[in-house]
C-alpha cells in the first residue's frame, strides 16, 4: 500500500506538471503514453518483432492523419493486409488483426483527450481523469472494508459487487464536488453559476463513466488473463505498466466528451 501510495503522489504531481505546461507539451505526452500502452499491449499479444512495427504503424498513421480520418483508416486496413500477407505462415492472422485492431483502439479513444481540451478547455477535460481515477479509488476501498460478492471472479478475481456499487455512487459525488470546487477557484462548468442542472449532467456522467471505466478495467484484464501475465508492465511501482494506470481513462474518453457534449 505504501508503496502504492507513493507512486500515486509522485505520478499526480508529473501529471500536474504536464497539465501546467501548455496543450502542445500536453499532446507530446499524450502521444508518448499512447505508444507506450501500444508498447505494453504488443508484448502481450505477440512475440512477432514484424506485427509490433505494424501496430506502431498503424498507430503513427492514425495520429499523422487526424484531419483526414478516412484517409488513415484506408491505409491502416490496406497496411494491415500487406503485412498478412507477407507474414502468411510465419504468423498467426489473429496477431496480425488483434495488434491493428488494438492501434486503433488506443490511439483513437485516447485522441477524444487533447480533443477535449481544445474544445472544452482544462477544466472540463480533467474530467476524464476525476471519473477514470476517482472510480478506481473507490472500487479498491468500497471492494476491501466491504466487499463480499464477487463480480466477474473469472476476470477479476478481486473485484466485488459492493466495490462495483461503491465506485458508481462515490464518482457521482466527486464529480458533483468537482463541479462545486471548480466554481469556487474561478473555472465554473456549463455557466457562471454552476445550477441543479449542472450538477445532475456531471453525476449522471460520473455514474455512466465509473461503469464504463469499470467496464474498461475488465476487458484489459482480460485480456492479461489470457495472455498470462498479472500486468501489462513495471513502470510504476504497485500499479503495473502505462496500460494497467491508463484501461480505464482510455475506454471512457469518448463517452465522457460526447456525453458532456450532447447533453
Amino acid at each position: 500500500m505504501l508503496t502504492r501510495i507513493i507512486t500515486a503522489i509522485v505520478s499526480l504531481v508529473v501529471f500536474g506538471v504536464v497539465l501546467a505546461s501548455g496543450e502542445t507539451v500536453f499532446n507530446v505526452a499524450i502521444g508518448i503514453i499512447v505508444l507506450a500502452m501500444l508498447y505494453e499491449l504488443c508484448g502481450a499479444l505477440t512475440k512477432s518483432t514484424a506485427v509490433k512495427v505494424l501496430g506502431f504503424l498503424c498507430s503513427i498513421i492514425l495520429m499523422a492523419g487526424a484531419s483526414l480520418p478516412a484517409l488513415s483508416v484506408t491505409s491502416l486496413i490496406t497496411l494491415t493486409m500487406v503485412f498478412l500477407v507477407f507474414l502468411h505462415s510465419k504468423v498467426e492472422y489473429r496477431e496480425v488483426f488483434s495488434v491493428s485492431f488494438m492501434s486503433v483502439y488506443v490511439t483513437l479513444f485516447m485522441s477524444h483527450i487533447p480533443r477535449m481540451r481544445s474544445e472544452m478547455g482544462l477544466a472540463v477535460m480533467a474530467v476524464i481523469f476525476v471519473i477514470a481515477w476517482g472510480s478506481d479509488t473507490f472500487a479498491y476501498f468500497s471492494g476491501t472494508f466491504f466487499g463480499k460478492h464477487k463480480l466477474i471472479p473469472k476476470v477479476s478475481p478481486k473485484k466485488t459487487v459492493e466495490g462495483a456499487v461503491g465506485a458508481i455512487v462515490g464518482t457521482a459525488l466527486l464529480c458533483m464536488l468537482y463541479v462545486w470546487i471548480m466554481a469556487k477557484v474561478g473555472y465554473p462548468l456549463g455557466g457562471d453559476v454552476p445550477n441543479s442542472g449542472i450538477y445532475l449532467k456531471f453525476a449522471l456522467t460520473g455514474v455512466v463513466g465509473s461503469v464504463l471505466s469499470q467496464l474498461g478495467d475488465l476487458a484489459a484484464s482480460a485480456i492479461k488473463r489470457d495472455a498470462g501475465i498479472k500486468d501489462y508492465g513495471k513502470i510504476f511501482p504497485g500499479h503495473g505498466g502505462f496500460m494497467d494506470r491508463f484501461d480505464s481513462v482510455l475506454f471512457i474518453a469518448p463517452i465522457v466528451y460526447y456525453m458532456i457534449t450532447i447533453i
